[in-house]
């Protein structure tokens, strides 16, 4: 299969992609999850049959740009990158396909700009965490607090490759070390005589504002394509009752729960019944 390296200029900041198919096929914008990057795609882009795919690599993330100094990484404003990134590759009308955070972007997406989206898969998420609206200053403080001590982060440096990977796979959410290799093959770079994350130390402070749940389910409600839920059956969200309350409140959620972690679309042993479900979702 064609892979291709892609970078865009968007707001000033350049973007990067990686896509996988012939670029005359229908396109999928595909997002990934927080910390991870594009080659969170490695396996399942392949296997997408009569599609092209697109993952970006989120600003701070990957190959893409970091926001300028002294700003913040809000969730919302990877939307405009996603519109400019459509825009850039002349794509009115598209799929679109998202990762734990990423599916939540994507939400944010397709409910905003709806006619531009023809159909919107999710993965291990829909929206994003939300607080109640009398938690408001106290987010805040806790944001302002977080940027104050920005100048003191370092990033942390492993004297090996397999050293960071095993870090990676331990992290939140456990994942293979297979799967940990994909993503720092994108994720990391050198570092004197070790190796670091390229991505934003900024990408880890507190949100200096969260939406209500009232304000996910207005985007909710908005999705007026046809949706599909891809759920692990052993993922950290697999007891959680967010995404089961949020995909009832969207209009004809299809919703298939599948043997594996939150990055099932990843793993060696499960990403082929994620292609599988996909493949008949995007066909139908």
């Amino acid at each position: 299969m064609i892979t291709e390296e892609i970078r865009v200029q968007v707001n000033g900041m350049e973007l990067a992609a990686r896509q996988w198919g012939d670029p005359e096929l229908p396109a999928i914008i595909a997002l990934h999850g927080w910390l991870d990057n594009a080659a969170s795609y490695d396996r399942l882009a392949p296997a997408l049959k009569n599609h092209r795919v697109i993952a970006l690599d989120f600003a701070g993330h990957g190959y893409s740009g970091h926001r300028p100094e002294g700003v913040r990484y809000h969730t919302i404003d990877n939307v405009d990158d996603v519109i400019g990134l459509a825009d850039a590759l002349g794509l009115q009308q598209f799929i679109l396909m998202g990762h734990s955070m990423g599916a939540g972007i994507a939400t944010f997406t397709a409910g905003s700009f709806p006619e531009r989206v023809s159909k919107l898969v999710l993965i291990e998420g829909i929206g994003s965490n939300t607080n109640p609206a009398e938690d408001a200053p106290r987010v805040l403080r806790k944001a302002v607090e977080d940027m104050k001590k920005t100048s003191a982060k370092r990033k942390p440096v492993y004297e090996t490759r397999d050293d960071a990977i095993h870090t990676r796979a331990h992290a939140i959410g456990v994942i293979s070390v297979d799967a940990s290799t994909h993503i720092c093959n994108r994720g990391l770079m050198p570092a004197g005589e070790g190796f670091t994350w390229r991505s934003d130390p900024r990408l880890k402070m507190s949100s200096a504002i969260r939406l209500t749940e009232d304000m996910v389910t207005a985007y909710l409600q908005k999705l007026t394509m046809p949706v599909l839920l891809v759920r692990g059956r052993h993922s950290f969200f697999a007891t959680e009752k967010t995404l089961q309350n949020r995909a009832d409140k969207i209009p004809g959620c299809q919703q298939v729960l599948l043997d594996g972690n939150h990055h099932l679309h990843l793993e060696a042993e499960t990403f082929a019944p994620v292609a599988e479900a996909i493949n008949a979702f995007l066909a139908a």
